[in-house]
C-alpha cells in the first residue's frame, strides 16, 4: 500500500506528536503531584511570530472573516469533524461573538507553545508534556507560579493552599470535547488539602484544544484546532455552554 507525501507527512506529525507527549516531566514537593513546566523561552522564527501576532488581534477583535483567511485549505476541524473553513464555520459559527471558539483560542493563544518539530509548533504546550499514565480528562494543569487554591469557587474566598505548575487532580472527571469557560472556577481534589477550587484562567486541562501551525514552503500557516483525547480519532461534539 502506498501513501501519497501529504498522507505520509501527517502520520509522521501524528506519530511524533504521540511520542513525545508527556516525556517533560518533572518532580514537585512532596509525591502527590507531578509538575509540567513551561517550556523554554525559544526563539520564534519571524515568520511564526508574525503570524500568532495576527491572530491574537483577530481574536481579540473577533474578527471571523479575518480569522478563517488564516486558515490553510485543508485545515482540520478538531481531528475528525472536517477540513476547510467551511467546516470550521458550520461547526463552530464564528460569526457570533458568543460562539465558545473565541473563549477557546483567547486562551490557548495566551500560553506558551511546544515544538513537535522544527516546521511543526503547537499551542499551548500543556498536552505535549502531559504524562501518558494520567489520564487526561481527570487532572488539570497549574499554568503558572503560585495559582491560589480556594475554599469556594468565587474570587473572595478564603486561599486554603497554591500549586505551582503541578498537575492536579479534579474533583470529578472531564467529558470531552473539554472548554472550561472563561471566568469559572474549577472543582479540584488535591490530595493533601482535599476539595478546593482554582480559578479557569491559572489552570488549563490537557484534554483541551490545540493550535497548530506548519511551515510549508518556506510559509508558516495555521493547520488545525482540536481537542486533545486518547482517542484517534476522537468522537467530539460541539461544546454547549449550560443554558445554551
Amino acid at each position: 500500500m502506498s501513501f501519497s507525501p501529504e498522507a505520509q507527512r501527517c502520520w509522521s506529525r501524528r506519530s511524533l506528536i504521540r511520542l513525545t507527549a508527556g516525556s517533560v516531566l518533572n518532580a514537585v514537593r512532596g509525591e502527590e503531584l507531578r509538575r509540567v513546566n513551561p517550556p523554554g523561552e525559544k526563539a520564534l522564527d519571524p515568520g511564526l511570530l508574525k503570524l500568532l501576532s495576527r491572530l491574537r488581534e483577530i481574536i481579540a477583535g473577533r474578527k471571523h472573516l479575518e480569522l478563517e483567511a488564516l486558515m490553510a485549505p485543508t485545515f482540520r476541524v478538531e481531528f475528525d469533524i472536517g477540513k476547510g473553513p467551511a467546516a470550521f464555520r458550520l461547526h463552530w459559527r464564528p460569526d457570533s461573538a458568543a460562539s465558545p471558539v473565541w473563549g477557546i483560542l483567547e486562551r490557548l493563544i495566551a500560553l506558551p507553545g511546544h515544538f513537535y518539530m522544527d516546521t511543526l509548533y503547537a499551542v499551548p504546550y500543556v498536552f505535549s508534556s502531559f504524562p501518558f499514565d494520567l489520564d487526561p480528562l481527570r487532572y488539570v494543569v497549574a499554568v503558572r507560579d503560585g495559582v491560589n487554591l480556594l475554599s469556594q469557587p468565587k474570587t473572595d474566598a478564603a486561599r486554603v493552599g497554591a500549586v505551582s505548575y503541578s498537575i492536579v487532580p479534579l474533583a470529578q472527571r472531564l467529558e470531552p470535547p473539554v472548554v472550561i469557560p472563561a471566568g469559572s472556577f474549577v472543582e479540584l481534589n488535591h490530595p493533601e488539602i482535599g476539595h478546593c477550587f482554582a480559578a479557569s484562567s491559572d489552570v488549563y486541562s490537557p484534554a483541551a484544544h490545540r493550535a497548530f501551525f506548519e511551515k510549508r514552503d518556506g510559509l508558516w500557516c495555521w493547520i488545525s484546532l482540536a481537542a486533545a483525547t486518547q482517542k484517534d480519532p476522537p468522537d467530539l461534539h460541539l461544546h454547549k455552554p449550560p443554558g445554551g
